[in-house]
């Protein structure tokens, strides 16, 4: 594999939520999942584009007849596809800077309580598992919080090792970008130097939270690997990620805004398996507010662009999220404030009508051809 192919995947495996599937137990599970919209029409003049949210990884839920109908359709006919997992050579661009190079103002605010305790916690973990502790770990209060945060991705993926990595299944996006599906243009949402800035832009207390819980979910992970070596339990939980993506969806457009902090039964026993990360306050500030808000720019100017695109993040980023007791917009709220009509599309019919209507000179270029 090559280095940036390499670090294509562990950029994904680093900001995305982390899961194991195996496509054997998808496939029966999709049988039986219910159709459930994700995808909202995004238009202004005579632009248009589909929005999507996924989970980044296959669920039941994104294995339906909606995938087939809408998204898959909705993917095929766009000009431009605009992905945050997408990382071509724009994104991969100064890796080793964007990697390695500090936050100009690190060590400060190394020192939290719960930093200690998540840090400590791998420690004894990563010993328990029979794994050598690296120096970074050992001495992890001299390091920069940036370098560690990256020294510990790099750190999972070895750990797991090769049987998470066979375990790890691709989303929507992926499969969309796959063997036998329309190549297109594909634009990146995030480069790795944007990342380093959004954690750099944090303070230092939301940096702390970040990096403990990236840490408390690589120990839930390696201790699932002690008593799962193979990881094929996780397999078992395709059908409560299914129902956590709901849930997320669900907070889009209620009146009052789902808060972050308090999350579903299902979204519980995600995050106890390691499948998902904790999202304390200031892994909500990196990961979903700081990104969410820059990509507004990009996708807005891709759609006016060009009459029909294709955009699709993770579903956490669409709806507005109560955090305390303020309320941060969601992508989709950002949207309409920059003048777009953002409206769901509930299936076949809704973007027959719109997304997938040939336009007037498309038919006049088809009767055209038919003289």
């Amino acid at each position: 594999m090559t280095e940036p192919a390499t670090m294509m995947i562990s950029c994904i495996r680093r900001y995305t939520v982390c899961a194991a599937v195996f496509a054997t137990s998808l496939s029966t599970a999709a049988a039986a999942a219910a159709t459930t919209p994700r995808a909202w029409l995004v238009s202004k003049g005579n632009a248009q584009a589909v929005l999507v949210g996924e989970s980044h990884t296959s669920t039941p839920v994104e294995n339906d007849r909606y995938f087939e109908t809408v998204v898959k359709p909705g993917y095929a006919v766009a000009e431009v596809a605009v992905m945050e997992t997408y990382f071509g050579p724009d994104q991969l661009q100064n890796g080793a800077f964007a990697l390695g190079a500090p936050c100009f103002d690190d060590p400060k605010g190394l020192h939290t309580q719960r930093l200690h305790l998540a840090l400590d916690a791998l420690i004894r973990t990563t010993r328990d598992s029979h794994l050598d502790v690296p120096n970074w770990l050992e001495g992890w209060e001299i390091f920069p919080q940036y370098l560690a945060a990256t020294l510990l991705d790099t750190f999972t993926t070895e750990s797991l090792g090769p049987a998470y990595g066979v375990a790890f299944a691709t989303g929507v996006s992926f499969r969309l970008r796959g063997k036998g599906t329309v190549s297109k243009k594909t634009i990146g949402l995030d480069k790795l130097v944007d990342r380093r800035t959004h954690f750099c832009n944090a303070s230092a207390a939301d940096r702390a939270d970040f990096v403990a819980d990236k840490a408390l979910q690589v120990s839930r992970l390696l201790r699932l690997k002690q008593s799962d070596p193979s990881f094929t339990s996780l397999g078992n939980l395709a059908g409560v990620a299914g129902e956590a993506i709901n849930e997320t969806i669900r907070c889009v457009d209620q009146a009052m805004p789902c808060a972050i902090d308090q999350v579903s039964p299902e979204e519980q026993i995600l995050q106890d398996k390691g499948w998902a990360m904790h999202y304390s306050s200031g892994t909500f500030e990196i990961m979903i507010k700081q990104r969410t808000r820059a990509w507004v720019p990009l996708i807005a100017k891709t759609i006016s662009e060009h009459r029909r695109s294709f955009v699709i993040v993770g579903a956490l980023h669409l709806p507005d999220l109560r955090v305390g007791k303020r309320v941060e917009p969601g992508l989709i709220s950002l949207l309409r404030q920059e003048g777009f009509s953002v409206t769901r599309i509930d299936g076949a019919g809704d973007i027959s009508a719109t997304f997938l209507s040939p336009s007037w000179f498309d038919r006049v270029r088809s009767a055209l051809g038919s003289l």
